[in-house]
C-alpha cells in the first residue's frame, strides 16, 4: 500500500502533512496529552497506512486514547524498533497479534477514532520497543535502506 523503496519506508504515500509534533504541546483535547510521544499526519479520512518495516504485529486493538491502534515489532540492524499506528478507522486493520507484516503492508485506514480532533494517523517510532522517539528525523535517517 504504502510506496517506496528499501527496507524502511514512511507510512503514507505522497506528501506528509504534519498536523502536531512530537514533543511538548498545549492539547488539543481534554483527554489529549500534552507531551506527544508521535506525530499526527493528515493525508485524509481513509488513507491506507503501510507498515514501515517487516515484522511482527504485537497488539491490534482498541483504546479510549488511540482509538483503533497497531503496534508492530520489527527488527532493524539487529536492535528491536517498534511501531504504533493509532486512531484508524474502526475494522479497517487487518492484523491480528502475531501476524507477520512486510514493509509496505496494509495497517489500516486514517480515521478519528479515540481522543482525536481530526483524521489523522498518529504514528510513534520506538527504539528498543518502549520509548518513543522523534519520527520525522527517525524516518528521514532510515526511509529507503536495505536492511
Amino acid at each position: 500500500m504504502n510506496t517506496g523503496t528499501g527496507d524502511i519506508r514512511w507510512p503514507i504515500a505522497g506528501a506528509i502533512t504534519i498536523s502536531s509534533p512530537f514533543g511538548p504541546r498545549s492539547a488539543p483535547c481534554a483527554t489529549c496529552s500534552s507531551i506527544h510521544q508521535g506525530v499526527d499526519l493528515t493525508p485524509g479520512a481513509g488513507t491506507p497506512i503501510g507498515a514501515i518495516a517487516a515484522g511482527t504485529v504485537r497488539v491490534s486493538t482498541t483504546h479510549p486514547e488511540y482509538g483503533q491502534y497497531v503496534i508492530i515489532d520489527h527488527q532493524i540492524d539487529g536492535r528491536l524498533v517498534s511501531t504504533l499506528y493509532a486512531h484508524m478507522i474502526f475494522g479497517s486493520s487487518p492484523l491480528r497479534p502475531g501476524d507477520t507484516v512486510a514493509v509496505g503492508q496494509l495497517v489500516g485506514l486514517v480515521g478519528n477514532t479515540g481522543a482525536s480532533t481530526g483524521a489523522h494517523l498518529h504514528l510513534q517510532v520506538m527504539p528498543g520497543g518502549t520509548t518513543p522517539v522523534n519520527p520525522i528525523p527517525w524516518l528521514t535517517a532510515n526511509a529507503g535502506r536495505t536492511l
